[in-house]
């Protein structure tokens, strides 16, 4: 981080603070090209008043031993009307029986601890605290209990609050900050151990039916169906043709598998009749939202229900999801029966609320819990 040499009194007095504050590292190069485009050198009239302990120290020194701070680092300054009035207008926004904590924060603050933060202020700095402490609670819950509902809506809600606060880590921040107890790592770690859901071992197969990944030798059989306008009036898009059914499975095969969505299409004596599709949604993916497609050739058979019970099995069972539920066009009777069947209540009777082919349309919403789908599996 540079030498002393050539320093002014002012310079190395920030520099003496800020290596007592973060120890000395190497900064790389990749570290330096992202701290020039997030942050600016710091002004002497910053360096005087950072001496003077009335504002943040720099929140890195490059290389060459420049100090540098974020774009906003006086902002605070002219909120609270004047590096006088900073220190009472910071602490004031912690209640008065957390008059230690907030004596805390502020010399946190002043120490630049919070450059993790993309936008410094009393408010991120309780916030961050407040978020860190609701993360622990919700990995302890899903320590104790795999899975938890609770834990993973609180895990879910956590972790998008903190990465809309922190910037990323760079590596000279994993050096000074402890690296993997950092607040981002822990962050991404949370994310990855308890939201990203594990692929699903494929096909799924019933009594009669396979589930299965599309292959390009689907296009015939889905065209049956999807080319057809009595399937596709009460859906989001027209009937499709030929071409246009390659291009779908182009377009989907194309894509790595996706660890929230799960879309299979339902094998019947060796010819697709049908899809269904799992979306992961809510707070911590703890819910999942199903849709289906059935050539109508096959119903009357009970094939619908079957598909679609191996689907909510594995949207309750594999994904642990608490809720499941389906969104449909009012008009659409053969769905209704379906969610009936599956015993999912009408939750939602919408009039003219969804814009679709050019007209807006009602719709509803049918929904199951998990207790309930283990009740009705088991009796």
């Amino acid at each position: 981080m540079g030498d002393d040499e050539g320093l002014t009194p002012v310079r190395q007095a920030v520099r003496d603070r800020y290596l007592e504050v973060n120890g000395e590292h190497p900064m790389t190069e990749v570290d330096e090209t992202y701290v020039r485009a997030g942050f600016v050198a710091a002004t002497d009239e910053q360096l005087e008043l950072m001496v003077g302990g009335l504002v943040p120290l720099p929140s890195y020194l490059l290389a060459d031993g420049t100090p540098m701070v974020p774009r906003d680092h006086l902002d605070p300054v002219g909120w609270a009307g004047g590096t006088d009035r900073l220190h009472d207008w910071f602490v004031a926004y912690w209640p008065a029986d957390r008059r230690d904590d907030a004596e805390r924060e502020w010399a946190a603050y002043l120490s630049g601890q919070y450059v993790c933060l993309k936008r410094v202020s009393p408010l991120s700095v309780r916030d961050k605290a407040r978020w860190l402490g609701q993360l622990d609670a919700a990995l302890e819950r899903l320590t104790t209990t795999p899975g938890d509902h609770v834990g993973r809506g609180m895990l879910g809600e956590v972790v998008d609050r903190l990465e809309d606060l922190l910037l990323p880590q760079t590596t000279y921040d994993a050096l000074r900050f402890g690296g993997a107890t950092s607040s981002w790592q822990r962050v991404q770690q949370a994310r990855q151990d308890h939201l990203v859901p594990a692929l699903p071992e494929l096909p799924i197969r019933t009594e009669r039916l396979v589930l299965r990944r599309a292959t390009p030798d689907d296009a015939d059989d889905l065209h049956a169906y999807y080319g057809r306008e009595d399937v596709t009036e009460d859906l989001l898009h027209e009937a499709f043709s030929r071409p246009e059914i390659d291009d779908m499975l182009r377009r989907r095969l194309a894509e790595p598998r996706n660890h929230h969505v799960c879309n299979l299409v339902v094998e019947l004596e060796g010819r697709v009749v049908g899809d269904l599709v799992i979306f992961l949604k809510g707070e911590g993916n703890d819910m999942a939202e199903i849709g289906w497609v059935i050539n109508p050739d096959v119903g009357g058979r009970g094939i619908a229900t079957e598909a679609a019970t191996a689907m909510a099995d594995l949207a309750f069972g594999h994904y642990g999801v608490h809720r499941l539920f389906a969104d449909l066009d009012s008009r659409n009777e053969r769905s209704r029966a379906l969610a009936r069947r599956l015993g999912m209540r009408l939750e939602l009777d919408a009039r003219s609320d969804y814009w679709s082919k050019g007209e807006w349309t009602d719709s509803q919403r049918w929904a199951v819990l998990a207790d309930e789908w283990a009740q009705r599996r088991t009796t």
